[in-house]
Protein backbone atom coordinates (compact mmCIF):
# COMPACT_ATOMS: atom_id res chain seq x y z
CA UNK A 1 0.00 0.00 0.00
CA UNK A 2 1.35 3.41 -0.90
CA UNK A 3 0.22 6.84 0.34
CA UNK A 4 -3.29 8.18 0.32
CA UNK A 5 -6.02 8.33 2.95
CA UNK A 6 -6.71 5.40 5.24
CA UNK A 7 -9.77 4.97 7.41
CA UNK A 8 -8.98 5.63 11.06
CA UNK A 9 -5.55 7.12 10.34
CA UNK A 10 -4.35 10.38 11.83
CA UNK A 11 -4.76 12.18 15.12
CA UNK A 12 -8.26 12.42 16.54
CA UNK A 13 -9.63 15.96 16.99
CA UNK A 14 -9.87 17.33 20.52
CA UNK A 15 -13.06 18.77 21.95
CA UNK A 16 -13.41 22.52 21.54
CA UNK A 17 -12.84 23.16 25.25
CA UNK A 18 -9.51 21.27 25.12
CA UNK A 19 -8.02 23.11 22.12
CA UNK A 20 -5.00 25.29 22.78
CA UNK A 21 -5.10 28.92 21.76
CA UNK A 22 -2.20 31.38 21.75
CA UNK A 23 -2.31 34.09 24.42
CA UNK A 24 0.08 37.02 24.60
CA UNK A 25 1.46 38.01 27.99
CA UNK A 26 4.22 40.39 29.01
CA UNK A 27 6.87 39.12 31.37
CA UNK A 28 10.22 40.50 32.52
CA UNK A 29 13.23 39.08 30.68
CA UNK A 30 14.59 37.38 33.81
CA UNK A 31 11.32 35.39 34.11
CA UNK A 32 11.36 34.45 30.43
CA UNK A 33 14.94 33.18 30.57
CA UNK A 34 14.21 31.03 33.63
CA UNK A 35 10.98 29.66 32.12
CA UNK A 36 12.78 28.72 28.87
CA UNK A 37 15.21 26.60 30.89
CA UNK A 38 12.24 24.44 31.94
CA UNK A 39 11.19 23.71 28.35
CA UNK A 40 8.47 25.31 26.28
CA UNK A 41 6.97 28.18 28.27
CA UNK A 42 3.32 27.53 27.33
CA UNK A 43 3.35 23.87 28.35
CA UNK A 44 5.26 24.65 31.54
CA UNK A 45 2.74 27.30 32.63
CA UNK A 46 -0.20 25.06 31.64
CA UNK A 47 1.16 22.18 33.70
CA UNK A 48 1.89 24.44 36.65
CA UNK A 49 -1.62 25.91 36.69
CA UNK A 50 -3.25 22.48 36.34
CA UNK A 51 -1.18 20.69 39.01
CA UNK A 52 -1.28 23.46 41.63
CA UNK A 53 -5.11 23.51 41.61
CA UNK A 54 -5.11 27.19 40.65
CA UNK A 55 -7.81 26.44 38.06
CA UNK A 56 -10.57 23.83 37.89
CA UNK A 57 -9.41 21.21 35.38
CA UNK A 58 -12.07 19.39 33.26
CA UNK A 59 -12.41 15.66 33.90
CA UNK A 60 -11.39 14.80 30.32
CA UNK A 61 -8.21 16.89 30.44
CA UNK A 62 -4.92 14.95 30.46
CA UNK A 63 -2.16 17.01 32.09
CA UNK A 64 0.52 14.95 30.35
CA UNK A 65 -0.79 15.42 26.79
Amino acid sequence: MRGGKRAGAGRKKKSDHLRREPVTIRLPLWMISQLKKNGEIGYFIEELLAKKDILTVPDDYDINS
